[in-house]
């Protein structure tokens, strides 16, 4: 697993922690729940990539991390995505 692999993982492991300890959701294998949270940060890492992507497409290789930014949440306004 690569350094992302391994920061995502972390992350979907606090979440999981984090509603148990508040009570939010129980699992009866945590680690079914962590696999859930991983796939799903992937697939929002994912959405947001491809955004990034189009953005950068359509600005070309001038554009500003504003100017990208702006397009991005326009691209994601039109798609119904949040960012």
């Amino acid at each position: 697993m690569n350094a992302t692999g391994k920061r995502v993982e972390f992350l979907a492991r606090a979440i999981v922690n984090r509603l148990e300890d508040r009570g939010v959701v129980e699992f009866v294998d945590a680690e079914v729940g962590i696999l859930a949270v991983i796939k799903t940060l992937g697939d929002d890492f994912a959405a947001v990539a491809a955004i990034e992507r189009a953005a950068r497409q359509k600005l070309g290789p001038r554009a500003g991390e504003t100017q990208i930014e702006n397009e991005m949440r326009r691209i994601a306004a039109e798609k119904g995505t949040i960012l």
